[in-house]
């Protein structure tokens, strides 16, 4: 290795800014050159090059966890900030309960925490909503007088709030008041917000003495996760400033809480004003445009997407999949599914109940096959897709096949809506007895849908004397759903029974049963 190059990496791993030597190395190709280097030159010795190499490999985005580990093993004496690179390096990964192991390693051989140490341990159990270690760490914290630090304080609240501990995080909250910040505060008001409390979360928001960005979209989203979404646009349009995280927020709230046009109108707005969206936002808008069945503008923000040239990953991949899917663009859908380099069992499932409600039964059951083969394991969710394509498609003996192996094979519980689906499948087919005899069998009590449809199918090859027995059934269960008595009031008028037909009509009006009107809908979006 040429010493001119060495010296440069020395010099970058010697910075007296630790984020700076974290710059050191660009991957651990180039790390582990330099190590060997540091080994056989006899610089392993040097005890801050070791703790700056430690670091790298434990924290930094292109260091790696594993190596840390083994590199740690090595050093006879590890010091303070060792233990803290490995807690704080472990804090930040997928193993977050390691870093306790570490902490725990430390106090054994006689080394005090100090204020770097606990904000990642902390986290470690905000992550893992460990309640008792993380009351284990504020006693120790008190101990050890680090309590009042703001760092640590902010994270204890944190703590609390994600262990949905409120009471708790509040008490500590008002104990430490004389040095909270705009983050505690902050913190204290997403932790209420968060856990549906949106009337506590807006009490301590008017009570702040600074508001930040944060307070202001934590306050929004409680509002529309708690379905009081005027409330939160009414916030939105107060806000003195706001960044694409606020944006996101209303739009996401306008999506969840089915306000479908809102939400794409406001996403229109955001993209007039020039604010590149993020991730969660394009993945609501794209939602809202399936939900609404929007597919002219589910295009233009894939259009969108495209010159902005976005990273179409498995979350935002698997949205615009369901989106055309659900929107009766079933080429689309397919190509943006070839197209994604990772998919997951969602996106698998995603393009399974596309295929299946578009009438592409066989294709969905060539896919599932291929899910078998190179895909995720398929879940419960898989199998209502492909049940629901064979039933569609009439791929009777196909669907039997199925449902036998998700119960034996993949060993699922079937749950209500499979069962649904084989009785809607048998239904379909004209395999009425057999659906009753299903339906006898199952260890479940059968659902107004599962008995709804079988009317159905009664309805579709005139079974009139069951058609009527279920029917009356159905409208015990839901005597306030108007589909089950339109149901029932066309088998009799099939059948010729008119007084009968005219009966039914007449127990909806009694009953003051209304049929839920339908709507249209034609607009533009530019």
């Amino acid at each position: 290795m040429a010493s001119g190059y060495l010296a440069r990496k020395m010099a970058l791993l010697h910075h007296p800014k630790l984020s700076q030597a974290l710059d050191a190395f660009t991957n651990m190709s180039e790390f582990k050159q330099t190590h060997a280097h540091i080994i056989t030159s006899g610089l392993f010795k040097d005890i801050f090059t070791t703790a700056r190499l430690l670091a790298f490999a434990a924290i930094s985005e292109s260091g790696s966890l594993s190596y840390a580990e083994i590199l740690f093993d090595q050093i006879k004496h590890p010091t303070l900030f060792m233990y803290n690179s490995m807690i704080r390096g472990f804090s930040q990964s997928t193993k977050p309960l390691e870093s306790l192991k570490y902490y725990v390693r430390m106090l054994r051989v006689g080394i005090s925490p100090d204020n770097f140490t606990f904000p990642f341990l902390i986290r470690s159990c905000s992550i893992s909503s460990l309640l008792f270690q993380g009351q284990l760490l504020h006693a120790h914290a008190i101990k050890c007088g680090l309590v009042f630090d703001v760092f640590i304080l902010n994270n204890m609240i944190n703590m609390y709030a994600a262990c949905g501990e409120l009471n708790s995080a509040r008490l500590l909250f008002e104990e430490c008041f004389s040095i909270v910040d705009v983050v505690s505060w902050t913190t204290l008001v997403t932790g209420y917000s968060n856990s549906g409390d949106i009337d506590v979360a807006r009490e301590f928001f008017d009570q702040m003495p600074y508001r930040n960005l944060v307070s202001w979209n934590a306050v929004i989203a409680g509002y529309a996760h708690c379905g009081k979404i005027e409330e939160a646009r009414k916030m939105f349009d107060e806000m003195p400033e706001r960044n694409v995280a606020s944006w996101s927020t209303m739009i996401s709230g306008y999506a969840q809480s089915g306000f479908c046009k809102e939400a794409l109108e406001l996403f229109g707005e955001m993209v007039g004003a020039r604010i590149i969206p993020n991730e969660p936002a394009l993945v609501s808008t794209v939602s809202a445009c399936a939900q609404h069945k929007e597919l002219e503008k589910g295009l233009l923000v894939h259009n969108y997407i495209k010159e902005q040239k976005f990273d179409i990953n498995v979350t935002l991949g698997t949205a615009l999949v369901d989106m055309y899917g659900k929107c009766g663009s079933i080429e689309k859908a397919l190509e943006v599914f070839s197209e994604m380099p990772i998919k997951n069992v969602l996106s698998w499932n995603s393009m399974i109940a596309g295929l299946s409600m578009n009438g592409c039964g066989k294709q969905a059951m060539s896919l599932f096959w291929r899910m078998q083969m190179i895909g995720p394991t398929p879940n419960a969710i898989t199998f209502i897709g492909v049940l629901s394509g064979c039933s569609h498609s009439g791929l009777v003996d196909e669907g039997r096949y199925i449902f036998n192996l998700m119960t034996q094979k993949y060993h699922i519980k079937p749950q209500l809506e499979h069962y649904g689906c084989i009785v809607d499948l048998l239904g379909r087919a004209g395999l009425i007895k057999e659906a009753l005899d299903f339906i006898d069998g199952m260890p479940v009590q059968p659902h107004a849908g599962l008995w709804g449809a079988l009317v159905g199918a009664c309805s579709i090859h005139g079974d009139v004397k069951l058609g009527e027995e279920v029917g009356k059934h159905l409208i015990e269960l839901e005597p306030h759903h108007s589909g089950r008595y339109v149901l029932l009031s066309n088998i009799f008028a099939a059948a010729k029974r008119w007084d009968d037909a005219a009966m039914v009509r007449n127990l909806l009006k009694e009953r003051r049963v209304f049929k839920t009107a339908g709507s249209s809908m034609v607009e533009t979006w530019s």
